[in-house]
């Protein structure tokens, strides 16, 4: 399966962290995360969207696995796009 280079965004890590835990609970959890970390939603810059799954990642187990997806697909946009991640 080819990896997504699409670049992410907030609704899509919200859609996968609903997938795992639920849509009520994965938006408490990332309202908590973007709070945490100083920054306003919606997320989104790539480097943002990467310090939110960073901090996801050492929340818990399920709320890891979103975060690393969430990282990874940062991290392989700002890779790929000519732009370098910039809105």
């Amino acid at each position: 399966m080819a990896p997504n280079t699409e670049r992410p965004t907030e609704a899509d890590a919200l859609r996968a962290l609903a997938e795992l835990v639920g849509t009520q609970t994965a938006t408490g959890m990332w309202d908590l995360s973007v709070r945490a970390l100083g920054l306003h939603r919606p997320v989104e810059s790539i480097a943002d969207l990467r310090r939110v799954a960073e901090h996801m990642m050492v929340t818990g187990d399920l709320v890891r696995v979103a975060g690393r997806s969430l990282k990874v697909r940062a991290i392989t946009y700002d890779a790929l796009s000519p732009a370098g991640g910039q809105p």
